[in-house]
């Protein structure tokens, strides 16, 4: 009964020690990685001659000065061609087929062609309005002035971000009143009671 047991145990440590996925099995089930842009970045894939992307371009144009944060990206298709493969590859993965220009890619949301502001430029500014806000990585400060996690470095700006939240005034001088109350009570138990108020 003991041996079916230790038996067991060492079939089953084999199969574990010896059981290994081949990295062609692996690159076979890795999905092809699409070339999504950056948060608060539009991607517009666009091509030379195209008069709906000339008038993309003209609306995008206008919308810069409602929209200083937006940062738009022309991706010409016919000169690039990583803007070509990557708006394959984008257009395969949303079931747009097939591909068309202008495409218009933004947090996530892929919205094709163009015809005038008050139809394709009202829908566009729908997505940019519905979706969510790029991350901030910077913390404007009066102390440190402006923290950036990717200029600083994720441990120090934790730190940095620490001290600032941590120091509380109220809290430091209700500390040392309770601090001046222990340094003259001589009973461990009425010490106890006074420094367990703070915790």
């Amino acid at each position: 009964m003991a041996s079916a047991s230790v038996f067991r145990t060492l079939l089953l440590l084999a199969c574990l020690l010896f059981t290994q996925a081949s990295p062609a099995a692996d690159a076979a089930m890795a999905a092809p990685a699409l070339d999504l842009p950056a948060p608060g970045q539009l991607h517009v894939y666009v091509r030379e001659g195209c008069p709906h992307c000339a008038e993309a371009k003209r609306f995008l144009a206008s919308l810069a000065g409602s929209r200083p944060g937006l940062q738009v990206v022309h991706r010409e298709v016919d000169r690039d061609p990583a803007a070509r493969d990557a708006l394959v590859a984008i257009s395969e993965a949303v079931g747009a087929w097939p591909p068309g220009v202008p495409t218009f890619v933004y947090g996530g949301r892929v919205l094709v062609g163009f015809d005038d502001a008050e139809h394709v430029g009202a829908e566009l500014l729908r997505l940019l309005d519905e979706a969510p806000p790029p991350p901030r990585d910077r913390v404007e400060s009066s102390l440190f002035g402006t923290l950036s996690a990717s200029e600083l470095g994720l441990p120090l700006f934790t730190l940095a971000l620490g001290l600032l939240d941590g120091f509380n005034p109220c809290a430091m001088w209700v500390l040392l009143f309770l601090l001046s109350l222990l340094v003259r009570l001589q009973d461990r138990r009425r010490m106890a009671m006074v420094a367990g108020t703070f915790v």
